[in-house]
């Protein structure tokens, strides 16, 4: 049975009229989906343009000398038009593909030897824990031929080592093996990087900065501008607050150490600490609904655009944000105009133009969850909030349910809207499911706009006038607080599910079910509204709640200074020592710091007094690099008045860099000595009972209670202590170089007698620690480690001992 005039009038109005951009970019899309499975030459592309080009105007020429026209959709122009889109998304992909010849630099990849290349750092390097990657725009190689520097296009990802500084336009001299990157079962790095034309990668380079400089001179003010403002907000903030309000003002997340990463993922909120669309379209829609109250609609929203326009000129301004940015402007756009089809179409053309600059986009993540979040903001975002607004006015009057649906809207119901088309995406990349994220947002969503506004005020302020600014981060700590303590709240296991493998066709059915549920919307409304009886408004009341309590509790602990115990905490930071020191009357000393800043700078930052963030004491104990490679960037958010120095200077590049620091900061060092005692108030103090050249062994004494820190031993001071005879017997021993059998014997385990034993060494120890021998030369004492227990905490009155530890594990003899 045939379709009806009438219907066959709707689709053609559908397609021509109401969303002609739609089908025009799915056509786009799906010509570079095609083509990226398929691979058919450019000239088969053209070939078929061509010939249906011909054919279109030979269906023109007809129709107008026949008498009777045709019927009007069977030769409709769109016929022709979505074929020729579709190739021309093919065409475009092909034309994408690298031209990979000796004028290229990927041609050199793979080789068996070390080349040269010279480059330009394209971009803010990306500054880790333990390396920093630099996108490199190359201008010439050398492969060691005798011939030089042979000219070279394209781009290289080097990862160079950590502590060293590097800025946008610096010319760099690299050398290393240039290869292809890698690809394995979970994830390909090399499409990853291909998609910001990056086809080679150094894994470890050497760099040498070069006298000659490049790069645009507005690209340079925006980076210096952004390296300063991070700079800043490391030294008002505290860790772990300060990270993440480095990722939310300038989009640096890689502060935050790991732990944190996942509880944020677990939960569903990481779009909050990651610049991408779904974080500026949650962004944009608060925007508009704060200045839209403060200006009116139409003014309101050109401040609200002034706003992301400016926050994406902060975090820099690279391809990611300002897609990001362009999707969560577009989303403002939609729900200002109120009119879904103007906002599809409008969608679907950002994300043509963004799949024509670069067809690479498509397969980018963010790119991805920047356009569902901005769908679900356009397609549920309006009738979410009419549901809800109708369900209120059940119980309450209509001026006091209109009162009541703007913070619901802006808080939860944007949320959902955005989370109902980016699940699936998610639940395919990432593997998981975040149930808890409906219940956390609406927590942690309220607190954003101050936090955001508070803390970008803090930053600039503190640009100009560094007290101003700080006060201005005390006003603002609280929120970010609260945003952190609930995440971990929230973090539990029965709140994600891990899905394992999550299929691709399966993905794609779930989009079709859900948008062929939405455009039947007028048919579900009625069944909507019988379910939505169970709603309260009473959520958004205990959100507030929440929030006043967990205030009062962080600003309570932000005044807590000293509490009459002395606490020897031992930080979980891998296979090194990070020793802090608390005395009953709130002096802190930090011995060592081992190999990551993010882990190191949370830890001191969830333990100094929010008001007195520094070091009474830094104390070095060892000069190997793995103990003290976090270090130089920690001590510039937390200084320290003091140093006590043991160990020899040129053992590290890190220690080199800690003590031409110290140098130019003008803080005081003193060279350790055997015998040398270093007070700490209260009858506690640090003795200093053997020095060498690897460093120093240090033990804790306050009143009756003693540890014994073997940090440092060089050759020959186990017998100068006569295997532990010196010192005595202990309560507390630290094992020496993450167990090593021959630095912590058994004659020395049995002189000291400690009741508890403590281990410091990362899950998997890359060298095998610590070695059976040693743990079973432990057999009979309490024993603790920090890869199972996490951070180890003794606090003592000087008489009785107290242990408290992050995460239960076995404590007592190892078996």
């Amino acid at each position: 049975m045939g379709d009806s005039p009438s219907t066959t009038g709707q689709l053609q109005n559908q397609l021509t009229v109401k969303l002609p951009l739609v089908w025009f970019s799915l056509s786009f899309i799906a010509g570079i989906v095609l083509e990226s499975l398929v691979s058919l030459p450019l000239r088969g592309v053209f070939a078929l343009a061509g010939f249906i080009i011909a054919f279109f105007i030979l269906i023109q020429i007809m129709a107008r000398k026949s008498t009777p026209s045709p019927p009007a959709f069977s030769f409709h122009p769109f016929i022709f038009i979505l074929p020729l889109a579709l190739l021309l998304g093919a065409a475009r992909y092909q034309l994408q593909q690298p031209d990979i010849d000796a004028d290229h630099i990927a041609f050199y990849n793979d080789r068996d030897y070390e080349i040269f290349v010279t480059g330009m750092v394209a971009e803010m390097p990306d500054t880790r824990d333990t390396y920093t990657n630099l996108r490199v725009k190359a201008t010439a190689v050398d492969t060691g031929d005798g011939h030089g520097d042979f000219p070279v296009t394209g781009f290289v990802l080097a990862r160079v080592p950590a502590n060293q500084e590097y800025h946008y336009g610096q010319v760099l001299r690299l050398r290393g093996n240039l290869k292809t990157p890698p690809v394995n079962e979970d994830f390909s790095y090399r499409d990853y990087l291909a998609r910001d034309n990056i086809y080679s990668y150094m894994s470890k380079a050497e760099a040498t900065v070069l006298p000659s400089e490049g790069g645009n001179l507005f690209l340079k003010a925006v980076y210096a501008l952004k390296e300063k403002s991070l700079a800043a907000i490391y030294k008002i903030f505290p860790d772990p607050e300060a990270s993440l309000l480095a990722g939310i003002l300038l989009g640096v997340d890689t502060g935050l150490p790991k732990e944190i990463q996942d509880a944020f993922k677990n939960t569903g909120t990481a779009h909050i600490i990651a610049i991408s669309g779904f974080n500026i379209a949650i962004i944009a829609a608060i925007f508009i609904s704060l200045f839209s109250k403060m200006f009116g609609p139409r003014l309101g929203a050109v401040f609200a655009i002034a706003g992301i326009a400016f926050y994406t000129f902060l975090v820099g301004a690279d391809a990611a944000v300002v897609r990001a940015a362009l999707m969560g402007t577009l989303s403002l756009f939609a729900r200002q105009v109120g009119r879904r089809n103007l906002g599809l179409n409008t969608l679907s053309f950002v994300a043509l133009i963004m799949t024509f600059v670069n067809p690479l986009t498509l397969w980018d993540v963010g790119f991805q969850l920047s356009f569902f979040a901005t769908l679900g903001l356009i397609l549920y975002a309006e009738p979410l909030s009419n549901l809800a607004l109708r369900l209120i006015t059940r119980f309450s009057s209509p001026d006091s349910a209109q009162k009541v649906i703007g913070p619901i809207s802006d808080f939860v119901l944007l949320t959902l809207a955005a989370q109902i088309t980016t699940i699936p995406i998610m639940a395919y990349h990432f593997k998981r499911i975040s149930l808890i994220s409906f219940i956390a947002n609406p927590f942690i969503l309220p607190v954003q706009p101050a936090l955001m506004i508070l803390g970008g005020l803090a930053m600039f302020v503190s640009l100009i006038i560094r007290p101003l600014g700080q006060l201005a981060a005390w006003v603002t700590w609280p929120f970010a607080t609260y945003t952190i303590r609930v995440v971990e709240i929230f973090n539990i296991k029965q709140g994600t599910i891990y899905l394992g493998d999550f299929s691709l066709p399966f993905m794609l059915l779930f989009y079709g079910a859900l948008l062929s549920l939405t455009f039947s919307w007028p048919r579900l409304k009625e069944w909507f509204s019988a379910q939505s009886s169970r709603i309260r408004a009473a959520a958004l009341t205990a959100a507030f709640t929440l929030l006043f309590i967990c205030t009062i509790l962080t600003w309570r602990a932000a005044f807590s200074v000293g509490d009459g115990q002395l606490h020897v905490t031992f930080l979980e930071v891998g296979s090194a020592n990070a020793v802090l020191i608390q005395t009953p009357s709130g002096q802190n000393v930090l011995i060592n710091g081992g190999s990551s800043t993010s882990e190191l700078s949370d830890e001191l930052g969830r333990r100094l007094p929010l008001f007195n963030r520094k070091l009474d004491w830094l104390v070095i104990a060892s000069t190997r690099e793995d103990e003290l490679s976090a270090l130089p960037r920690v001590v510039e958010r937390y200084t320290p008045q003091n140093v006590l120095w043991s160990g020899n200077v040129q053992a590290s590049f890190s220690a080199q860099l800690l003590d031409e620091y110290f140098a130019e900061t003008g803080i005081p060092v003193t060279r350790a000595e055997t015998g040398q005692k270093l007070e700490l108030g209260d009858g506690a103090f640090i003795e200093v009972q053997a020095e060498g050249p690897r460093g120093s062994v240090l033990v804790i004494h306050y009143k009756d209670f003693s540890a014994a820190l073997p940090i440092g031993v060089s050759e020959g001071t186990l017998e100068e202590l006569e295997f532990g005879n010196v010192i005595g017997k202990v309560d507390v021993l630290l094992l020496a170089d993450s167990g090593f059998a021959q630095t912590n014997p058994p004659d020395l385990i049995e002189n000291l007698n400690p009741q508890l034993v403590v281990l410091s060494v990362s899950a998997g120890d890359p060298n095998g620690m610590p070695p059976q021998e040693t743990l079973d030369n432990l057999e009979g004492y309490s024993f603790l480690r920090t890869d199972r227990n996490g951070w180890i905490d003794v606090s003592t009155d000087g008489t009785e001992m107290r242990v408290e530890v992050e995460r239960q594990g076995a404590v007592g003899s190892e078996e």
